[in-house]
């Protein structure tokens, strides 16, 4: 009867080899941008305004990118937080814009190298990493017809 058990647990320890948990957690914030920003294809004005892409004009894309990492599980995971205030600022104006809109957020594979060792992704010295890709829209209004 304790030959079942031993292989059960012997399962159980292979499977959390295989899943290793390298990674990193990561914030993306944009608190000092002085231009409005947008997830969706519309963005309001300083009036309160909503426009949408019948109002605005596509001046040019928006694209940064950052990578963090983590150790010990994610759990210290140094400059966690991404403010992409000075990008937008910076972009936005050299393309004589206004705001951004369809700013997406999305993770990269480019660390696929670190996660290429479960069994290393079990100790928790071992690190991890996460690209964060944002890209968008920088928009400006129309002309009035």
């Amino acid at each position: 009867m304790k030959r079942p058990r031993r292989i059960r647990l012997t399962a159980i320890a292979l499977l959390g080899l295989v899943s290793g948990c390298a990674g990193a957690g990561v914030e993306v914030t944009a608190r000092r941008s002085t231009y409005p920003i947008s997830m969706s294809g519309a963005v309001r004005d300083s009036t309160g305004t909503m426009l949408d892409t019948r109002f605005l004009k596509i001046v040019s894309p928006f694209h940064v990118e950052q990578t963090r990492i983590g150790i010990l599980y994610s759990s210290v995971t140094p400059h966690s937080t991404i403010d992409i205030s000075d990008e937008v600022n910076s972009q936005v104006a050299a393309a004589d814009g206004e705001a951004i809109i369809r700013l997406s957020v999305t993770v990269d594979t480019g660390c696929n190298a670190l996660n290429a060792f479960p069994l290393l992704n079990m100790v928790p010295v071992w690190p991890g990493c996460v690209p964060v890709i944002v890209d968008g829209l920088i928009v400006k209004r129309r002309p009035l017809q």
